[in-house]
């Protein structure tokens, strides 16, 4: 399995057969000079699924809806959130999954879990291995920025969405979580608090803009629970797992 950032909170898992796509933002150059999406991943005879954890615009770019018309073998799975949105209407192979709602075909089963924003996060089976896209799940404190029982009250919200995901998980094989230092001080709470409660075997980072430094500082807490952090260097950068 071949898994590449592409940039901000997508992702792009490549298994034999197959491709999953994660929250697409905008497209990226290889190293070939060619674009990752349109020059790579939609030129692949492959299916290809694409997922959407919520319709902000850093997480949905409606050009995903154009894909199914370029390549026939694209099916769409998207938070229920996304279905409110104006573009929809010009796609029909879309899945909307609610809070744990679920979705199972010959090659992955798929279960909707919440967020602490808008939309959901999604938990993605593929062979008995486990990958978990947050979306924007995270501990969104800003305890830097506002009263301590507001920032409390975001806490406890992300608590309880991080103890129905423990409810439902035992081990969870690639985590995919926003660490973001625009949270100040504590920006790897979330995270933090994340592999303490879920135990994961490989995690790679989202949501930090050019902050790789910031982001891959988390490698070393990680590595305390026993976790392989995938530090993230450049946009494109792929792993082998």
């Amino acid at each position: 399995m071949t898994v590449t950032y592409i940039f901000h909170s997508c992702y792009l898992l490549e298994f034999d057969g197959f491709s999953i796509i994660f929250d697409f933002y905008k497209d990226e150059k290889r190293d070939d000079g060619r674009f990752w999406i349109n020059d790579y991943l939609l030129e692949k005879p492959e299916d290809l699924y694409v997922f959407c954890t919520h319709s902000h615009p850093d997480h949905f770019n409606p050009e995903i809806l154009r894909w199914g018309l370029r390549k026939t073998n694209v099916k769409y799975i998207f938070s229920k959130e996304v279905m409110g949105n104006r573009e929809i209407s010009v796609c029909h192979n879309i899945i909307f999954l609610d809070k744990l709602e679920d979705y199972e075909d010959n090659r992955l089963k798929v279960r909707a879990f919440g967020s602490t924003d808008t939309g959901g996060s999604f938990l993605v089976d593929v062979s008995g291995q486990r990958f978990f896209h947050a979306g924007d799940l995270n501990n969104w404190h800003w305890n830097e920025e506002v009263p301590m029982l507001e920032s409390a009250g975001y806490e406890n919200s992300y608590l309880c969405q991080l103890e129905l995901l423990a409810e439902n998980i035992d081990q969870l094989y690639l985590t995919m979580f926003p660490i973001d230092p625009r949270l100040g001080k504590d920006y790897m709470l979330g995270a933090e608090q994340f592999v303490n409660r879920i135990s994961t075997d490989y995690f790679l980072p989202m949501h930090f803009g050019e902050n790789y430094e910031k982001a891959n500082a988390f490698s070393r807490y990680a590595k305390l629970q026993n976790c392989t952090y995938l530090s993230v260097y450049k946009k494109g950068q792929s792993f082998e797992l």
